[in-house]
């Protein structure tokens, strides 16, 4: 029963797979949209951009350019989302109970204030864990505007070792507060509305 202490495991493992799935529909979704963030684009012009990369025949692969690191920011990403999620509301709903019947401790009995902190708390952790490879999906999906061979996850490791020996580690968190503060209140919004309405129709 996912409302009543689903092995946290099978939390990680079917959001990891959701989050994969997931990964090949937003892939060509986020190559257009950072396209139109820095060159301000149109929405179709980035899209004709895109199609007319490179040499290969499939021209639907330019869409998903480095994808083995938007893969894992969205896997792995979604797996740590929910797992922190539910860890946290049943460590929470243990501690409320922890003088009373034990059989009474349920996630589904914390109030929406409740699930918040622990989606908060949830999205930022997630977002801490994941800047590294956002920050080389950015920079792959800009070194492809200049290039008409498209980059490979393959180069996203080499840039990212490039920027530890030039700068450091702190070259793969450049803004990451910005961003870990914005996914807070973002989770925060989200997953309760999600759990409400889960316990409304079940």
């Amino acid at each position: 029963d996912y409302l009543h202490y689903d092995d946290l495991q099978n939390v990680a493992v079917a959001s990891f797979i959701s989050g994969g799935a997931t990964s090949f529909l937003t892939s060509p979704v986020t190559m257009v949209k950072t396209k139109q963030q820095i060159m301000q684009w149109s929405f179709r012009k980035a899209i004709q951009d895109t199609w007319s990369r490179g040499n290969s025949k499939l021209k639907l692969q330019n869409f998903y350019t480095g994808f083995g690191i938007h893969f894992c920011c969205d896997a792995f990403g979604r797996s740590l989302y929910m797992f922190t999620y539910e860890y946290l509301k049943r460590s929470m709903s243990e501690r409320q109970h922890v003088d009373v019947d034990s059989n009474s401790a349920s996630p589904a009995n914390l109030s929406i204030p409740q699930r918040m902190i622990c989606a908060a708390s949830a999205g930022m952790t997630c977002w801490a864990f994941i800047y590294p490879a956002d920050v080389i999906r950015s920079r792959l999906y800009s070194q492809s505007l200049n290039s008409q061979s498209l980059p490979t996850t393959m180069d996203g490791i080499r840039l990212a070792q490039q920027m530890v020996r030039e700068t450091g580690f702190q070259s793969l968190y450049r803004g990451m507060p910005i961003s870990v503060a914005r996914a807070g209140p973002v989770a925060a919004a989200i997953l309760p509305v999600y759990d409400y309405m889960l316990d409304m129709i079940s």
